[in-house]
């Protein structure tokens, strides 16, 4: 593969088919040529339709947004006539890496989702995580809180602060597989209106969001200081240092800080996707709608596992990452409600005096945003504990991979595997996830249709 240096640390490669063969079962060339168009034609812009995808963080369980996005994009524009159409992309986690790729086939949707899918499907764990020796003692000193800094020995990535496990071969599919100069070319005709990365700025603490636009501005933002827009030209170190799991992945530096993962201060994409004016938002969620109580048995048998780190930081995961979009949908659903009532009351004029007198303090205004939410069906990390069972049985990594594959796994209930749902990155476990999404979608078949023909 011929490779093209950038100013940033990263070298982009020319779009040409991935040939290294230790390489093999993770990156999958995706063709780009137009002769694939379908025959359903791309929805036409609409006047005062502003549609948003937003995705959030989960690590591996981000499989699941692309089996719900498979149906949207291959099996709904049949019964609708055209191929929806989306107008702002903003992600966090795993969810920044996909509006990246997504983004990137705006022009069309479907080439992109079947390019997801078929990465998805060919990772396996021992192939994506590097296991050597080196990586071994690493490993071990970041677990007793010897966290150093290094610079990744190579001129694709830049300087990061080394998290538990080596993601060289994953941040090489981020730089690889997405095909930055299509983003570049998307932006730059308007086909894709914006696209926002949610990073944790690591030195501050605060929300950044990476904001790439035709225009390289942003007119409309909150005045939060804990919450910034920073208009950028997205590349790979944007969407890896969105994706970077705190301990567990590289925090990266983008111009000269430290970024690790957009949830870490619960500030979910949705709020990104409004301040730049959507009024449709398509949300999809990565944690089945289910509250356990304490009561019950199976709760009463993960107290008793709370000594072990593993299963603890899962749930902590579950919290930081996945928590927080539910929240804020149900606040924008509460605001629409308040809103609704006042037009009835008051009629038309009531949403603008709402909107003069508070977006002196807020930096904007409120509208009325019609949303679709897709949530898991099941439990995501019961599924991953069927896997991590099987893979268990008939191993087939090295005795340094299968060392830290019991460390990452050790310690969870029966039937539990919340911290490998997130680290899971393998073909297998990602193939059921993409199956639940796709069934779920179909389930909600009469919402999708109403939200993209409204």
């Amino acid at each position: 593969m011929s490779i093209r240096t950038r100013h940033d640390g990263f070298a982009v490669p020319r779009p040409r088919a991935v040939h290294d063969a230790s390489e093999k079962g993770i990156f999958v060339h995706v063709p780009t040529s137009s002769s694939q168009a379908e025959a359903i034609p791309l929805e036409e812009p609409r006047a005062g339709v502003r549609r948003a995808l937003v995705l959030s963080g989960g690590g591996a369980r981000g499989a699941y947004e692309v089996g719900v996005l498979r149906y949207i994009f291959e099996e709904l524009p049949s019964k609708l006539g055209f191929v929806p159409r989306i107008d702002l992309y903003s992600g966090t986690s795993v969810g920044a890496v996909h509006c990246c790729f997504l983004a990137a086939h705006a022009d069309q949707p479907q080439l992109g989702v079947r390019g997801l899918v078929r990465i998805w499907k060919s990772m396996s764990f021992s192939s994506v995580y590097s296991f050597s020796i080196r990586d071994a003692i690493v490993f071990s000193r970041t677990l007793v809180g010897s966290l150093r800094g290094r610079s990744i020995e190579t001129t694709e990535h830049p300087d990061r602060i080394h998290g538990l496990l080596n993601t060289t071969p994953l941040e090489r599919l981020v730089v690889r597989q997405i095909p930055w100069r299509r983003l570049r070319r998307n932006v730059r005709s308007g086909v894709v209106g914006a696209l926002a990365l949610s990073a944790t700025e690591i030195a501050t603490g605060r929300t950044v969001v990476f904001v790439d636009n035709r225009e390289r501005t942003v007119e409309r933002w909150t005045r939060d200081p804990t919450h910034i827009a920073r208009p950028t030209r997205i590349g790979p170190e944007h969407a890896l240092a969105s994706a970077a799991i705190p301990f567990l992945f590289p925090a990266v530096r983008v111009r000269g800080t430290y970024y690790c993962d957009g949830s870490l201060r619960q500030q979910g994409p949705l709020s990104s996707a409004l301040r730049l004016g959507c009024n449709r938002v398509l949300a999809i969620g990565l944690r089945r709608q289910h509250a356990v109580s304490l009561g019950e048995p199976i709760a009463e048998e993960r107290i008793e596992k709370f000594q072990s780190a593993g299963y603890l930081f899962g749930k902590v995961l579950n919290s930081l990452l996945i928590d927080r979009l539910e929240y804020d949908l149900n606040h924008m659903r509460a605001l629409n409600k308040l809103l609704r009532a006042g037009l009835a009351l008051s009629g038309s004029e009531y949403l603008e005096r709402v909107t003069q007198s508070v977006a002196g303090d807020r930096g904007i205004g409120f509208q009325i945003i019609e949303d679709c939410f897709i949530r898991p069906s099941e439990d995501i990390g019961a599924l991953a504990s069927e896997h991590v069972r099987s893979m268990r049985a008939s191993p087939t990594r090295s005795w340094i991979g299968s060392w830290a594959f019991r460390m990452l796994t050790r310690g969870a209930p029966e039937g539990e595997a919340d911290l490998m749902s997130y680290l899971l990155f393998d073909g297998g476990y990602a193939s059921s996830l993409i199956a639940l999404g796709m069934a779920d979608a179909a389930r909600a078949e009469e919402d999708l249709l109403r939200f993209f023909r409204a």
